[in-house]
């Protein structure tokens, strides 16, 4: 099995759940196309939302992503809009799908199973079309984490040509015979493996830089509360404001992890907000990279094209995790959103800062390794309370991470292989409730 393509890490979603939300989008999408043939005159579509879909899928939105998919939603058109696309379809009352409209109430056609029990995979839904009560087709999607569906061919060009890489200890042993670094290998194997050119991998991941940049100001600047029964307030940009105002009198910690926090929680409150997302390595956690990243150019004052190449080290950390371990909240906790998107934002900040080869393997392994055990548990199933803070606290550990990385020549002990290894040994030992279902931890105390 190769690695996942940089295309498949990097992915323009829609908040606020990669999962519960991309996933959900695009699983509508796959059965609307697989019953686009059908004579859907007098039918109707039954849609059973099971297990983590169930728990917190009100909260994830994951009822209207799933409506709108089926009803022909394009990700990249009318991602900013999806919302009015729900609202059409309730107010029309049908599903108009090869010019047929089938009524849908999601009241009646949604069925909400809560039992997480002999599932194969917590992220479960089941699609029935039927005629006459009775079913004629039907389909069940898993939903893997960062907007993937199990099962889904990645990167449709696969090529069955080139070397395969067990994991980055591997990576880096080639690398070195090869004297060649990460954005080398990186841009080498695209080509090779998924005949992606250098110039069309630049010119994709500039595309989503841009989102991830917009994002940030775009959360400096909005006020007001979140949508959800929480009414939390946003704080980005009052955090922004002070933040300013304290830069002549100064009495914070370093500017640096102070500006990181603050970027990191104006992407998780946009994302929050239903705003289009670049998954990295999902929707919530898609504050952390882009925080570390912006911080780093702005203090160094690098080009655009410099943050393209620590994309693809970043893109490579989380490869190697989706390869090997996972990155859904509902299968691992917190710790394969959060814990990887720290270690992909250290990876890209020791690889800016100078760090070699096994400097950047380091400082992924650092950043991985003090998330392990982190739990999923939203309030009100909401990607609100504790993760957009967790999306500040994950830059700070990476920019934590990349400097005591740096800071070491005598090289480590644990890898960051064994740390993957570990984070999956540990999710599937982790109780259900701590596993995206809002059943436990702070879910369970904070009741709203």
């Amino acid at each position: 099995m190769n690695l996942p393509s940089i295309y498949d890490v990097f992915k323009t979603g829609i908040g606020p759940s990669s999962s519960h939300t991309l996933g959900a989008i695009k699983s509508g999408i796959e059965f609307r196309e697989k019953i686009y043939t059908q004579n859907l005159k007098n039918s109707s579509i039954e849609i059973e939302l099971c297990g983590s879909f169930a728990l917190t899928g009100k909260g994830h939105l994951t009822d209207i992503a799933i409506i709108c998919g089926l009803n022909g939603l394009d990700i990249e058109k009318d991602g900013e809009n999806f919302l009015d696309i729900y609202k059409k379809v309730i107010e029309q009352g049908f599903i108009e799908i090869n010019n047929e409209k089938i009524p849908f109430d999601p009241d009646k056609n949604i069925i909400w199973n809560y039992n997480i029990d002999g599932l194969v995979h917590p992220n479960t839904v089941r699609y029935r079309l039927k005629k006459d009560g009775k079913t004629i087709l039907e389909a069940e999607y898993h939903s893997i984490g960062g907007g993937l569906l199990e099962g889904e061919k990645i990167q449709t060009g696969e090529k069955e040509s080139g070397p395969e890489f067990k994991n980055l200890t591997e990576i880096i042993d080639y690398c070195k015979k090869k004297k060649m670094d990460f954005v080398e290998f990186v841009t080498l194997y695209e080509h090779m493996i998924y005949g992606h050119t250098k110039k069309e991998l630049n010119k994709t991941l500039l595309k989503q830089w841009k989102i991830m940049k917009q994002r940030i100001d775009d959360g400096l600047k909005k006020r007001g509360t979140l949508p959800g029964k929480l009414k939390l307030k946003r704080r980005a940009a009052e955090m922004f404001e002070e933040y300013l105002n304290n830069l002549r009198e100064w009495r914070m910690l370093s500017r640096e992890i102070t500006l990181a926090s603050i970027y990191a929680i104006a992407v998780a409150e946009e994302n929050a907000n239903g705003a289009v997302i670049v998954t990295s390595p999902t929707c919530g956690s898609a504050g952390v990279l882009p925080a570390t990243l912006r911080m780093l150019q702005e203090r160094y004052h690098l080009d655009d094209m410099k943050i393209v190449d620590a994309l693809k080290i970043a893109g490579l950390i989380s490869a190697i995790v989706m390869k090997n371990g996972s990155i859904s909240g509902a299968e691992v906790g917190c710790q394969g959103e959060i814990g990887v998107a720290s270690a992909m934002a250290a990876a890209s900040a020791a690889y800016l800062l100078g760090g070699t080869l096994d400097q950047i393997e380091f400082s992924a392994e650092i950043a991985l390794e003090h998330h392990l055990g982190l739990t999923c548990d939203p309030v009100a199933g909401l990607v609100q309370i504790p993760c957009i803070e967790r999306n500040g606290v994950g830059a700070v550990e990476a920019l934590n991470a990349a400097n005591l990385a740096l800071l070491t020549r005598s090289g480590h002990q644990i890898s960051f292989d064994n740390a993957v290894q570990t984070m999956m040994e540990t999710g599937k030992d982790m109780n259900s409730k701590y596993k995206e279902t809002s059943l436990g931890g702070l879910a369970h105390i904070c009741k709203c």
